[in-house]
């Protein structure tokens, strides 16, 4: 008998994420990976078809056996092969999930809030940052002009890296040069300029050869950070104003 978790898009993406983890046995990394897979899909579909799909709505098995076929052996196959078969493994394995039983969902459900409380000052923190991320993406070209999002389809966008996640992953329209963008909503501290350089570390060792910057975006920069980063003058600090404009309805 399938069950219907929750009418929420964002909730699903969510208790889809944790069931890949609690249930499949997938790494953090993997489940992470396959929850944005599927809205890399919505994107694409809505690109070339012109219909806005949000296949987290689905409830049904047999309405997304049809995306299925059509990232897997279909027209768009080529795309649900992107990622070393990333998309086209990602919404098979939302299709187990929607199959799945009442009694696995009911075990994942009672884990979710027994995590619930410790998790909901975290949630705060990541969603301020997700917006300051959301502002920026959208202003790229202003922000940083001469650059772009790092490869194909948002690659750079969370860019992952030995298990690590970048922010954003900016290179140069000329491609000689990536730069890092770490975001903090809050205090940035001098922990920061360790976790950018451990970035820059492992970009070198990807991409010899290209010329790696940095630079940090917090709302508040500790004094210790802007000393560390005197070490390293590829790596420059900045901080943000939110601004709030306001429109008659």
């Amino acid at each position: 008998m399938k069950i219907l978790i929750t009418n929420e898009p964002k909730k699903m993406k969510e208790v889809f994420e944790n069931w890949l983890i609690n249930i499949e046995g997938k790494s953090q990394q993997t489940a992470y990976n396959y929850k944005n897979a599927i809205n890399r899909i919505n994107r694409h579909y809505l690109d070339n078809e012109g219909i806005n799909v949000d296949l987290y709505e689905i409830k049904d098995p047999k309405e997304l056996s049809f995306f299925i076929k059509l990232y897997e052996t279909g027209k768009y196959s080529e795309f649900g092969n992107n990622g070393n078969g990333t998309n086209r493994a990602a919404i098979k394995s939302f299709h187990r999930f929607l199959c799945d039983s009442r009694v696995q969902i009911e075990k994942l459900i009672e884990i979710e809030e027994s995590n619930e409380e410790k998790e909901l000052i975290r949630g705060q923190n990541l969603s301020y940052e997700k917006d300051l991320k959301n502002s920026i993406i959208y202003q790229i070209q202003d922000l940083f002009p001469g650059y772009k999002i790092f490869g194909r389809d948002d690659e750079g966008i969370e860019y992952n890296i030995e298990g690590k996640r970048i922010d954003i992953l900016l290179e140069s329209a000329d491609k000689t040069t990536l730069l890092v963008v770490e975001l903090k909503s809050g205090l940035a501290d001098y922990r920061v300029f360790g976790q950018i350089s451990m970035y820059l570390g492992l970009l070198s060792e990807k991409f010899e050869g290209k010329i790696l910057r940095g630079c940090i975006i917090a709302g508040e920069i500790d004094k210790g950070l802007k000393k560390a980063s005197l070490a390293n003058k590829n790596i420059t600090l900045k901080s943000y104003n939110m601004k709030i404009t306001l429109q008659e309805e």
